[in-house]
């Protein structure tokens, strides 16, 4: 069977995204500008889409041409957007990330309670919602990196934004899904007390408010070993489906997907990269893949694994208490 060029792979990804020839026609024609007939030819493969209109139709319709383009190799391409540190005016741009997410996992579980997956470089919101002082520590931080303001050189004047503390009350209420699995990096808590222990050598936080963070790192720590041993009914329910594995590797990144019948979208993230597959289910199903195998080098805590799970909780209750003495 004769391979299809790309040509011939962008024309079918346009009708995965719109079926229908004449709805497909109406919406080419209005993002490209052309004549209706000039556009039924190129669909109908007689005239070929030039680099500049497959350029603005694949920014346009969210369609990646390197996937395309490396279709047949054994590898996902993906688009990314790579973000340079910026300095930032305010937290307005954080809260609206925040907000668009949450917009659309209420989509997602508007009908019925869907299904997530999630590999974690860094602590899930919804684990520190009820902890003050790591909540306004996982935000503070963030504006001291990024925002150009000499509000974020004390921890203790600062304040956590109302519209923050709001949005993340609206995620906890979208947080109703059927079965849900986390992978966390191994060295997420290593990196978040050393965070916590240059803020500290800094001066920016006190040896009061260190000493606080900490205690509630320990008791967040202690919540989830004992929800994971079944003693324990957590503020937040978890799914029917709860399944918590810690990887053997430093990942480095965080990686979720959310899905419910034929809605989903996924997310990539690093701390200065991003990219969401939202409108390709093809796409999307790749990614899922991708993020469940991470399983495969992960080790389960939760379940049958009583003793992994002792082991790995006393490995980061020293790591708080050796980093942040």
């Amino acid at each position: 069977m004769k391979k299809k060029d790309l040509h011939d792979e962008f024309i079918d990804e346009l009708y995965k995204k719109i079926p229908k020839r004449a709805d497909l026609i109406n919406l080419v024609s209005d993002i490209l500008k052309l004549e209706k007939e000039s556009i039924y030819r190129r669909l109908a493969r007689k005239v070929n889409f030039s680099i500049r209109e497959m350029g603005i139709l694949a920014k346009e319709l969210n369609i990646s041409i390197d996937r395309l383009l490396y279709k047949a190799e054994n590898h996902q391409w993906h688009p990314v957007v790579l973000e340079i540190p910026l300095k930032f005016h305010s937290m307005d741009c954080l809260c609206d990330m925040i907000e668009q997410n949450i917009q659309r996992i209420e989509y997602i579980n508007r009908d019925i309670p869907g299904q997530m997956g999630n590999v974690y470089h860094v602590l899930p919101l919804e684990f520190f919602i009820h902890f003050p002082m790591i909540m306004k520590f996982m935000f503070f931080k963030w504006g001291n990196y990024f925002i150009r303001s000499e509000e974020f050189n004390h921890f203790s004047s600062w304040e956590l934004p109302h519209k923050l503390s709001i949005l993340a009350g609206e995620y906890i209420d979208t947080y109703n899904f059927r079965e849900v699995f986390y992978v966390w990096d191994n060295s997420l808590i290593w990196i978040l007390a050393r965070e916590i222990d240059n803020f500290y050598k800094m001066n920016i936080i006190t040896t009061q408010e260190k000493e606080d963070i900490k205690e509630e790192l320990h008791e967040l720590l202690s919540n989830i070993e004992m929800t994971l041993n079944g003693t324990r009914v957590p503020a937040i329910p978890y799914p029917p489906e709860t399944t918590f594995y810690v990887s053997s590797v430093n990942i480095g990144f965080t990686s979720n997907y959310y899905q419910s019948g034929n809605r989903h979208f996924a997310t990539f993230q690093s701390n200065f990269s991003f990219s969401m597959i939202e409108n390709s289910e093809e796409d999307f199903t790749k990614v899922k893949e991708w993020i469940n195998s991470f399983c495969n080098i992960s080790t389960l805590l939760s379940q049958s694994g009583r003793f992994e799970r002792r082991l790995f909780f006393n490995a980061q209750y020293k790591i708080l208490d050796n980093i942040l003495e």
